[in-house]
């Protein structure tokens, strides 16, 4: 059911692209932040609720001292890095978000080295397509957070980008094409994912990079994490909008506050939006960390219990 509701969303939009229609500015950044601090914030904000149940294993009552200070701790080094060697930093983030965008779902490859290739192909296809059909606006978005003294980084972040994307896309639509024709996923499973992704890829090609982002961060990625978030925890909607609310109405007071300030006609200094974005990116980093390396690690823990099982037996 979500992925005919997103593909219904995703072909809507692009028809009123192809008929030249176009949202007011205002209209469309209200309807991103409203996305972003209703579905995007929760889906990061509740990590404290992942770091428990794997923790408090380990560490009983105590599970919050490691959770915080490693979260944190990897906020720190993602701020700093941005600020002091953005071209690198840039390049991490795009690959281990391109990774866990794409660990979503099975791949059409039966290899585990394709597999993962192919997460990193076609999860990255929201930065890879950007890259290489809206380079200037992608430029613009670098240059409006990297700081001025190393400003002509943007131009080094692009290059390598572009690079990857070349490298990536080809290897994306190879995975399209076995999603569907290969006996490893099943034929109405694959044939939903190849229109999807392709149809991701329109959009990423010809929609603004914030709302093509957006799109598929709240629309697509963030409602099925909070869905998994509900079934490993095991609860109800109403738990779940409960836990979120404190997140949601804290972004959207911000939202509001920023909007205000525009509205108003005070300028939001290239400071602040720096500010914010390296906030914004304080958070990402260690959720995708998290996420992707409690399953790792459920695993060791799986084949190491397995494999004393067998000893002792």
């Amino acid at each position: 059911m979500h992925n005919n509701i997103f593909l219904a969303s995703c072909i809507s939009i692009l028809t009123l692209v192809w008929l030249g229609v176009s949202l007011n500015s205002t209209t469309m950044m209200v309807a991103i932040l409203s996305a972003v601090c209703l579905i995007g914030v929760p889906h990061g904000g509740l990590d404290h609720l992942s770091g428990r149940q794997w923790l408090s294993i380990r560490f009983g009552h105590f599970w919050f001292v490691p959770f915080f200070a490693g979260y944190v701790g990897i906020a720190l080094v993602a701020i700093y890095g941005w600020l002091t060697f953005p071209l690198g930093t840039a390049l991490g983030f795009f690959m281990i978000s391109a990774n866990h965008f794409g660990r979503d779902e099975q791949s059409g490859f039966s290899t585990c080295f394709w597999s993962s290739l192919a997460a990193v192909g076609s999860g990255g296809l929201v930065i890879w397509i950007p890259a290489l059909t809206r380079p200037m606006e992608m430029q613009m978005v670098l240059q409006a957070i990297i700081p001025a003294e190393i400003r002509s980084s943007s131009e080094s972040i692009l290059f390598w980008t572009q690079g990857l994307a070349i490298m990536f896309v080809p290897i994306a639509g190879a995975d399209i094409v076995y999603s569907v024709a290969s006996p490893v996923a099943r034929a109405r499973v694959g044939f939903q994912r190849a229109s999807r992704l392709l149809i991701s890829t329109c959009i990423f090609a010809t929609t603004p990079i914030p709302l093509s982002f957006a799109i598929f961060f709240c629309g697509w990625h963030s409602i099925r994490g909070l869905s998994r978030l509900m079934a490993d925890h095991r609860m109800t909607l109403n738990e779940l909008t409960v836990a979120a609310m404190p997140m949601s109405l804290g972004a959207i007071c911000l939202c509001g506050l920023g909007m205000w300030l525009w509205n108003s006609e005070r300028e939001l200094s290239k400071e602040l939006t720096r500010t914010l974005f390296l906030g914004l990116s304080g958070m990402a980093v260690p959720h995708l960390v998290l996420h992707d390396a409690i399953p790792m690690l459920n695993r060791r823990t799986k084949y190491r219990t397995n494999f004393l099982v067998r000893s002792a037996a």
